[in-house]
């Protein structure tokens, strides 16, 4: 996926997000902003996730944080490890338990800081989860079962931390049904995601590196991730916007068994899905 008009407002919206959290003075923020403008005048046209790393770049090495969402990061993981026993309940009172996973992986997505249009804070979505897991969800669920029932081997892509919290879960059910999963994390600090060392001091799951960008990208992949991404016998799952605009680059060579989920929080994520602007989505490809 390419950069649409808007993508630009949005990676300078929350350029400015972030020299807020890490930033004293004035002047600091104004030269991250100028030299993320200056590398985005001359990087026209590209992947928005990977705009977005040089934007990660530029505040990191300019602030000198190693992870500038650290504090945020523990503060949603408390936050949906409160949430997670009324997911749990969710899923055990629903009828269909299947769509009830899907729409907890979907709904977890939310927990996104400084997308612009996507107003999101720990404690109000404490306050909204209940009805978050009720939306409608934008998901050809026959479709996702039929997947889900014909591979064994899942390669299950994440996103942000908090949200893992209830991706755990989801992976916990998905092994309860015979299924082997690897999980694909973050190599180093890039955002709110979860880290594959974070992951690894909490889960007992079998976590690999995927890559220190803003999505999927083929070329900072360790050889260990793209093998699983391209093994024909595993599903992948990937989760996310970021991963949504890096793997659209090539996801067609996934088709078949690639499944997108994610809540679909800005304009051109949207436009590109053909849902409305917010929607939760289990998109299969």
């Amino acid at each position: 996926m390419r950069v649409a008009s808007n993508c630009y407002p949005c990676l300078l919206d929350r350029a400015k997000f972030e020299c807020d959290m890490v930033f004293s003075r004035e002047e600091d923020k104004k030269a991250a902003v100028e030299e993320l403008l200056d590398f985005m005048a001359c990087h026209k046209g590209g992947v928005p996730a990977l705009m977005g790393t040089e934007r990660e770049i530029i505040i990191k090495r300019r602030s000198g944080r190693v992870d500038p969402y650290h504090e945020l990061k523990e503060e949603s993981n408390r936050v949906a490890r409160n949430l997670l026993p009324g997911a749990m309940e969710f899923y055990e009172k629903s009828q269909d338990r299947m769509e009830a996973l899907i729409r907890i992986a979907s709904a977890a997505n939310s927990m996104e800081f400084g997308v612009k249009g996507h107003d999101y804070d720990n404690q109000t979505f404490s306050r909204v989860f209940a009805d978050t897991l009720r939306e409608n969800l934008q998901a050809d669920m026959d479709e996702l079962k039929r997947r889900l029932q014909s591979f064994d081997k899942i390669f299950y892509l994440t996103d942000n931390c908090g949200e893992v919290v209830f991706d755990l879960f989801v992976i916990e059910k998905l092994k309860e049904m015979g299924k082997t999963v690897v999980v694909g994390s973050k190599s180093e600090p890039i955002l709110n995601d979860v880290t594959a060392d974070e992951l690894k001091s909490f889960s007992e799951l079998d976590v690999i590196p995927t890559g220190n960008v803003v999505g999927t990208a083929l070329e900072h992949l360790s050889e260990e991730a793209s093998r699983l991404l391209f093994d024909p016998e595993w599903l992948v799952i990937a989760k996310g916007m970021g991963n949504f605009e890096t793997m659209t680059e090539f996801d067609q060579r996934l088709k078949g068994r690639l499944v997108y989920i994610l809540r679909a929080k800005c304009e051109p994520v949207a436009d590109k899905l053909d849902v409305p602007r917010g929607s939760l989505v289990a998109r299969p490809v």
